[in-house]
C-alpha cells in the first residue's frame, strides 16, 4: 500500500532515488512505469502490475474507449530496473514528455505510486484539497 507525498531531485544522469517507504519489497528489481491521469506518470511494482494488467485484460476489446485506454496504457509503459541504491533511470525520452526536470513529487495512491511535477502537481491538490468534500460525497 502506498501512500504519502515525497520531494525528490532527479539527478544529472535521469535517476530518481525512490523512497523506502515505495518500495513495497527491499528485494524488488524493477518496477513499471505508464502514462498516469492529470498529466502524472504511475508507478507500479511487479505484484501491482500483474493485478493491473489482469484489469486491461478484463477490459472488452470490442469497445472502442476500452481499446483505446488499453493501447495508451501498454504502449507507454517501460520496464525500470531499480539499481542498488534504490534508484530508477527515467530517460531523457520520459522526462522530455512529461516535462520533468530537476524536482518532482511522487505521491502514494494506494496500489500505485505517481510522478509528477511539482507545480503540475500543486495546482492539482490545491484545487482537489478546495473541493475535498465535494469530491469526497461524489465518489462512489
Amino acid at each position: 500500500m502506498y501512500f504519502g507525498t515525497y520531494r525528490r531531485t532527479i539527478d544529472d544522469k535521469g535517476r530518481l532515488q525512490i523512497p523506502p517507504k515505495l518500495l513495497s519489497d527491499k528485494d524488488e528489481k524493477a518496477l513499471y512505469v505508464l502514462k498516469g491521469f492529470e498529466g502524472c506518470l504511475s508507478v507500479y511494482s511487479e505484484q501491482s502490475y500483474a493485478e493491473l494488467l489482469g484489469k486491461l485484460s478484463s477490459l472488452s476489446f470490442t469497445d472502442p474507449s476500452s481499446r483505446a485506454y488499453i493501447r495508451v496504457a501498454t504502449a507507454s509503459l517501460v520496464q525500470m530496473k531499480i539499481d542498488g541504491h534504490g534508484r530508477i533511470s527515467l530517460g531523457r525520452e520520459l522526462l522530455d514528455r512529461y516535462s520533468i526536470a530537476g524536482e518532482v513529487v511522487l505521491v502514494g495512491v494506494l496500489d500505485h505510486f505517481e510522478i509528477w511535477e511539482p507545480k503540475h502537481y500543486d495546482e492539482y491538490f490545491a484545487e482537489s484539497e478546495a473541493n475535498f468534500e465535494k469530491l469526497a460525497s461524489e465518489s462512489r
